[in-house]
């Protein structure tokens, strides 16, 4: 290949490696945008499509940073498998970690055996009976609870809870961005 060809094929590479690049930014950009607006409207939702609140780091490290929001729904488990209704990935979290149930009493976490669970004061907990604004730490991962409806913790004593009937239609359609 003479020299010539080499540098024009060479220019050439760069600017389709450069397209692909802005290419790639751009769809990523996007798929964000459908993404928070798929969000948005799960949040709306959330008392009709089982969400019952979500859990928010207030300490961790790694993949599992201040900040971060897990959404939580009536039942399920707490671990590090992908599989998990809640998935923390952090080192100081089993695989299986604890299972949850919202009652009307608030929620309730049963950690697993060997599974370190902490109440807000720090103190070793099996069983943890958490209202909207608890405190708790798994592993070495401190969350707080926040409940979309926060009287189900403190005001609830016996009501039923308002679920839709079934008529209503739950899911709006996406429209296009």
């Amino acid at each position: 290949m003479s020299e010539g060809l080499y540098e024009l094929v060479a220019l050439g590479a760069r600017y389709v490696f450069a397209a692909l690049m802005v290419l790639i930014v751009l769809r990523a950009w996007r798929i964000t945008i459908i993404d928070s607006r798929r969000a948005g409207v799960l949040r709306r939702l959330s008392p009709q499509t089982g969400l019952s609140g979500e859990l928010l780091v207030l300490e961790g490290d790694g993949k599992a940073c201040r900040g971060m929001r897990y959404p939580v729904i009536r039942e399920g488990m707490i671990g590090a498998l992908r599989r998990s209704d809640i998935r923390i990935r952090h080192a100081s979290i089993r695989r299986k970690h604890a299972y949850f149930q919202l009652t009307d009493q608030g929620l309730l976490i049963q950690a697993r055996p060997g599974a370190a669970m902490r109440d807000a004061d720090g103190h070793r907990a099996e069983t943890l009976l958490l209202g909207d604004g608890s405190e708790f730490t798994l592993g070495r991962v401190r969350l707080l609870l926040v409940l979309t409806d926060g009287r189900m913790a403190e005001e609830m004593d016996g009501e039923a809870a308002d679920f839709p009937d079934g008529n209503e239609d739950l899911f709006l359609e996406e429209t296009e961005v």
